[in-house]
């Protein structure tokens, strides 16, 4: 389940060596400075209220997860770190875990 996106204008992630777009159906062609979300799975897309709808890039790779974190500076929120280590908790229990929003 996604938790955390963090905009990104499209002209960063296309910083990227093997950036290659997916087409999309949305119709809208997207410029260098289009807005787009990349999520905790390391995904981007196109809006961050349909997180797996419109998906540009979903080839998570080391690479890319390297990228992410030292040259988009890609991290999940200090005070938001605790709901990922309770959310791994609860999996564990086997109980049901509660979706942020």
């Amino acid at each position: 389940m996604k938790k955390y996106g963090k905009a990104y204008h499209l002209h960063d992630l296309r910083q990227f060596p093997d950036w290659r777009e997916a087409d999309t159906d949305a119709g809208t062609p997207l410029s260098a400075e289009s807005i787009v979300y990349l999520w905790d799975d390391f995904t981007v897309v196109k809006s961050p209220i349909y997180p797996d709808k419109d998906v540009l890039w979903n080839t998570v790779t080391e690479d890319w997860q390297r990228f992410c974190r030292d040259t988009l500076h890609f991290e999940i929120p200090e005070d938001l770190r605790y709901a990922y280590a309770q959310s791994s908790e609860e999996q564990s229990a086997g109980e049901a875990s509660p979706r942020l929003i």
